[in-house]
């Protein structure tokens, strides 16, 4: 006879409880997933996870249920739990043959890879830059006195000698009548007195106070004339009266700025180059600026700086431009390009690029060892559906998938991927 306790039973013979649990356990053979497959998978085939060649399966889940056994089900319980650990340990089975790498290195990890194939694209060193006018010039008042007239407009195209500003003349014209008359009268007494040192009349000394006298008298004209010519304020050359900084009848003093004037004739695109970009330029080199409403501008490198900026650690250049109708600004945004000539290129998303130890640009690319290699690149140019770079030559295998998980020299499992499947 059976007493039941629960769910569960007593044998009255030999008192063992007949409850126990069933152990469910599920396996994912990774290898094989992939080795099923062609030579070629696609991306959405391809498992980035570790893969040990010592084991050939992962546990991927335990479930513990409990259901009434008997004496055979413990033991049978017992021995299937040993197997479980002594397979999930790693220790069931030796690799296969074609799961051990050539060099005997154990391989860490599987990453993907896609084949690149480089094209010839033209280089250039791309600077971000601004238009600049070849000459500013800030014209400031030479004389006190009231604006009294504003003949041009700002904007309006200028020739040298041109009147912009006229400041009110007051008794200037008067002053220099003046002058003019005292600087007769030095001049006849100058001529008397020599007349008598001739004649021995008079001494040497006479002379020189004669004659200082009447340079004096020349230096007070030649004042007068200056400020009557001051009174009109002309282009220091041709060019655009671009800014004012006084307006009709505002009283102006000596030294303030009163208008600007700057030569548009030939513009200059100016940026600055980076340490690594500075030894490809060369003054003189061909060279070209896009403007944001993409016309082109064709020029030549007029200047490049000896000395980097202390706090930017970049070099300045400047693209000397014609501006033929005056189609260009001052301060106008552009984008400076000069030309290296032709390199092998390579078009793939921005999301494969790294950063460098040295803080620059870098790709992770698989080695005919089979080991990780970083090769440094730089950006060509950009579109909506990937970027440009340069830096290796020839083909290469450029780790698509799994490259944040190994490292430089480190030896991977590497699958090639179907670049179609993986970019659709």
């Amino acid at each position: 006879m059976k007493k039941r306790h629960g769910n569960s039973t007593e044998a009255e013979e030999g008192g063992v409880p007949e409850i126990g649990y069933q152990i469910v356990v599920k396996f994912t053979d990774l290898d094989s997933m992939i080795e099923s497959k062609q030579s070629v998978v696609s991306r959405n085939d391809f498992l980035d996870v570790p893969s040990y060649s010592s084991r050939a399966k992962y546990l991927s889940g335990i479930t513990i249920m409990p259901i009434q056994l008997n004496r055979s089900h413990v033991i049978a319980l017992v021995i299937a739990l040993l197997l479980v650990v002594w397979v999930a340990s790693g220790d069931a089975a030796e690799p296969d043959v074609a799961d051990r790498p050539l060099n005997n290195q154990e391989t860490s990890f599987k990453v993907g890879y896609e084949m690149f194939v480089p094209t010839q694209k033209a280089s250039n060193v791309r600077v971000s830059a601004h238009v600049s006018a070849n000459r500013s010039v800030d014209v400031v008042a030479e004389i006190n006195g009231k604006v009294t007239a504003l003949p041009l407009k700002r904007g309006a195209l200028v020739n040298q000698g041109d009147t912009i500003l006229e400041i009110d003349q007051r008794d200037i014209p008067a002053k220099l009548k003046q002058a003019k008359a005292r600087l007769e009268q030095r001049q006849l007494e100058t001529a008397s007195v020599r007349n008598l040192y001739e004649r021995g009349l008079t001494n040497q000394s006479a002379i020189a106070s004669a004659e200082a006298e009447l340079a004096e008298a020349e230096a007070i004209v030649t004042r007068a004339r200056l400020d009557l010519e001051a009174t009109h304020v002309k282009a220091p050359f041709s060019g655009v009266y671009d800014q004012r900084f006084v307006e009709l009848g505002e009283y102006a003093s000596v030294g303030q700025t009163l208008v600007r004037v700057i030569d548009n004739a030939t513009m200059l695109v100016k940026g600055s180059v980076s340490e690594n970009n500075i030894q490809q330029i060369r003054k003189g080199s061909s060279a070209y600026a896009i403007l944001p409403d993409e016309s082109q501008l064709e020029g030549s490198i007029r200047f490049i700086a000896s000395s980097a900026d202390p706090k930017t650690r970049t070099y300045a250049i400047e693209m000397e431009v014609k501006n033929a109708n005056a189609p260009l600004f001052d301060g106008q945004t552009a984008t400076l390009f000069v030309p290296q000539g032709m390199v092998d290129a390579y078009f793939i998303s921005p999301s494969l690029l790294i950063i460098t130890d040295n803080g620059g640009l870098g790709l992770k690319v698989i080695t005919t060892e089979d080991t990780v290699a970083v090769v440094p690149v730089s950006i060509l140019s950009a579109e909506t559906n990937g970027i440009w770079i340069q830096g290796p030559s020839g083909e290469q295998r450029i780790i698509t998938v799994g490259q944040g998980f190994v490292k430089v020299d480190e030896h991977v499992n590497a699958v090639l991927l179907n670049r179609e499947a993986s970019q659709s």
